[in-house]
């Protein structure tokens, strides 16, 4: 999932040109435990990659994780750091900063259906987002969202 995500993300940015003439894209790998980003709030979240986004003097964090969440329930800090990651935000105090995070699950939503009695919609809702079931449109919807929701924390 992580490689491909990478790859997803340059074919995007490759591709797009006319949705990065106004922005910088950085995509940072997290290091691990102990050395990394990591979120005590969320049970020591590490996740896997910091996607900085430059617009004008605003700057939009996404901490994505890619990763299978079969064996995750919808109440795991990992899957809650949507909302967390809100908190941290306000304690930060810097209007030019805007954080937002998102899963990129492997495992489809028809299977996380059947385990969480719950539409894909309310799993978008919580910025899950599904690798292989929506290649062609995961990463613009990713970056669509966090630059949104740049704005609603204005």
């Amino acid at each position: 999932g992580e490689r491909d995500l990478v790859d997803d993300i340059k074919a995007f940015h490759d591709s797009a040109k006319g949705f990065f003439a106004d922005k910088e894209l950085y995509l940072l790998r997290n290091l691990s435990k102990g050395r990394g980003v990591g979120f005590f709030e969320a049970g020591n979240f590490h996740p896997d990659f910091i996607l900085w986004m430059l617009i004008g003097k605003r700057q939009h964090i996404a901490f994505v994780d890619p990763k299978g969440i079969r064996n995750l329930g919808p109440t795991d800090p990992k899957i809650q750091f949507y909302q967390t990651i809100k908190d941290i935000e306000k304690r930060l105090g810097d209007p030019t900063v805007a954080l937002s995070s998102f899963i990129i699950s492997n495992t489809s939503s028809h299977v996380m259906k059947l385990h969480w009695a719950m539409e894909k919609s309310a799993m978008t809702a919580r910025h899950i987002l599904f690798q292989e079931e929506d290649k062609e449109t995961y990463i613009q919807a990713l970056l669509t969202k966090a630059i949104e929701l740049g704005h609603k924390s204005n």
